[in-house]
């Protein structure tokens, strides 16, 4: 894949090019607005719409408008970079922030009766997977949302094997970004994006674009979403992307987001300051069933964490310094088969001892082999 361009997906005046929003002091009201931001080749009327928050943040005499998820009635997830100038500067205030009713066309309503009175951002940037998320607490609930929780880390992992469509629904432009019309939609727009298997451990996701729809100016912090038995998950905000229709630089068309349950702490912290209680639907514990031993092979230690982390100890009758491969294998209903997740080598020290850290999901298998391809020791990896 060509490496994803990071574009900052807001409608910043200081630029002079896009003119998505208007802020010279205070936000303005929605009847001063010129247009709001839309996605580009975007459905309306989406059933979601309403997971959609469009906002207006004042940079001094700049500002930029972004969109939000709202996770609860009284939090809105989006992008760091919404809410800094830069990676690294200081958050901005909170009275610096306007908010719309979700879903609103905001070219009919004002602005909603509510103040956001925390933030806490990350925003780490890296080649291919920026870490960008934030969090706004409001002193009063927004409204009803849609969303019905978190999508967990391991579900997150699952739909990106898988290729699975997610949904994004925001507030972007409607043309390229180097359109001189800058035309957009006063509504929420929505499409759908194929995730691909870059879900890991940096706890992004990236989603392949078609190069005819996709997001663009400000859509950043808006929410991609998917549906499992009749719950309604938040994946994450979008923090950028790159190719086109939104770009011009020759890029690959694809996108990028940061997973919200991977920042369980930042999560906690905007709910506790919103008077609520811990979230605990979006923390799956996984375990590992008992280790099903061969060739006298002995278990010192073994655990794994909520994210898939496992660490082992174990003895072998292997002398020292054998090689030993480590693989996790996951079942593929299509192909009837075992299909390999990872695999390294790792070597015994004195006795026969090793250990080893891997990384895996529910419902696959950790398992090691000798030299010979004989099984030593295996575990499930369970869920409850």
């Amino acid at each position: 894949m060509a490496q994803l361009i990071v574009r900052r997906l807001t409608a910043l005046i200081a630029t002079g090019t896009l003119g998505v929003a208007f802020l010279t002091g205070p936000p303005a009201a929605s009847t001063t607005l010129t247009s709001a931001p839309t996605v580009i080749g975007g459905q309306p009327d989406h059933p979601w719409s309403g997971a959609a928050v469009y906002f207006e943040t004042s940079f001094g005499a700049d500002g930029s408008s972004c969109t939000g998820a709202l996770w609860k009635p009284q939090i809105i997830v989006t992008a760091a970079h919404c809410v800094m100038e830069e990676a690294g500067d200081p958050i901005v205030s909170p009275s610096a922030i306007t908010v719309w009713p979700a879903g609103a066309n905001v070219e009919a309503v004002a602005p909603a009766d509510v103040q956001v009175t925390f933030i806490s951002a990350e925003w780490i940037p890296a080649d291919g997977s920026t870490v960008d998320i934030a969090f706004m607490t409001l002193d009063r609930p927004l409204g009803a949302t849609p969303i019905t929780r978190l999508a967990k880390p391991q579900e997150v992992s699952t739909l990106a094997k898988a290729g699975a469509p997610i949904t994004y629904v925001g507030y972007g432009l409607t043309v390229p970004r180097d359109d001189p019309s800058q035309a957009s939609s006063p509504v929420p727009l929505s499409l759908s994006e194929p995730l691909t298997d870059m879900y890991d451990e940096n706890k992004t996701f990236t989603v392949l674009g078609d190069g005819i729809t996709s997001t663009c100016a400000g859509d950043s912090g808006g929410p991609y979403m998917h549906e499992v038995a009749g719950e309604l998950l938040l994946i994450g905000p979008l923090s950028g992307g790159s190719g086109p229709p939104c770009e011009s630089d020759g890029a690959e068309a694809d996108a990028a987001g940061t997973v919200v349950s991977d920042f369980s702490t930042m999560a906690n912290e905007a709910l506790s300051n919103a008077g609520l209680e811990p979230d605990q639907q979006s923390i799956s514990t996984l375990v590992l069933s008992e280790p099903n031993t061969k060739r006298g092979t002995k278990v010192i230690a073994a655990q794994i964490g909520t994210t898939g982390q496992m660490r082992a100890a174990v003895k072998t009758r292997l002398g020292r310094n054998s090689p030993v491969w480590v693989g996790v294998y996951a079942w593929d209903d299509a192909a009837d088969e075992w299909t390999v997740v990872s695999e390294k080598r790792v070597r015994t020290r004195k006795n026969g001892r090793l250990s080893f850290t891997t990384r895996a999901d529910q419902d696959q298998v950790v398992a090691l082999y000798d030299k010979k391809d004989r099984l030593l020791v295996e575990w499930d990896v369970l869920a409850r």
